[in-house]
């Protein structure tokens, strides 16, 4: 197992997921409209384009975590590096809904295209991929796959929203695992029997 990383950890996965986009966009398109990936919140898709400083802004990417979950699969393995140093770790996945903004929809088709391109091409992030806010260990790396239950999570992540349905790909980003504050490990406590006679 790798490393733990800060509780500021949730918000780098989003940044670096961002930032890898944008990146590889500006590789592929570096004339001509092209698409600029952003962090949204559910507040932010009533405001697409609504003014200069709307989060959302024609044409984009939002990347939209509608749901974090912990990672059972890996809890007990991580539960049992804790009982032994004494650090306890919570290992978690972000369910991200990612959607694409445009005027017209061969556009929008366009950029989904595209992040799921680049996302396809580089789906692990570790090193300097990922943003440093998130406090990393060497050799942590987070994984970017394709949600493969995509009926009930696409449910979950519209009925959070006020928007009307958007076209959309679903991602999980997992394992991000949060360090919790040292414990004290126990000591052993011997116990000493003493032998006491009575008298007659």
């Amino acid at each position: 197992m790798g490393g733990m990383a800060g509780y500021r950890a949730l918000a780098a996965v989003g940044r670096s997921i961002v930032d890898l986009l944008n990146r590889r966009i500006d590789e592929t398109l570096p004339v001509g409209p092209r698409p600029t990936a952003v962090m949204a919140s559910a507040l932010d898709f009533d405001k697409v384009n609504s003014s200069p400083n709307a989060v959302i802004q024609y044409p984009a990417i939002s990347v939209y975590c509608y749901k974090v979950c912990v990672d059972y699969e890996t809890r007990p393995g991580w539960s049992a590096v804790g009982s032994v140093d004494g650090i306890p770790r919570i290992p978690l996945r972000m369910h991200l809904m990612l959607s694409a903004w445009d005027t017209v929809v061969e556009s929008e088709l366009e950029w989904l295209g595209l992040a799921t391109q680049i996302l396809e091409s580089e789906s692990i992030i570790t090193g300097p991929l990922l943003h440093p806010s998130g406090d990393w260990e060497p050799g942590d790396a987070i994984q970017i796959v394709t949600d493969e239950i995509a009926l009930e999570p696409m449910s979950e992540a519209f009925q959070a929203l006020t928007t009307k349905y958007r076209l959309s790909l679903l991602y999980i980003a997992r394992v991000i695992c949060i360090g919790g504050r040292q414990e004290p490990v126990a000591e052993r406590v011997t116990t000493v029997a003493a032998r006491t006679e009575v008298m007659a």
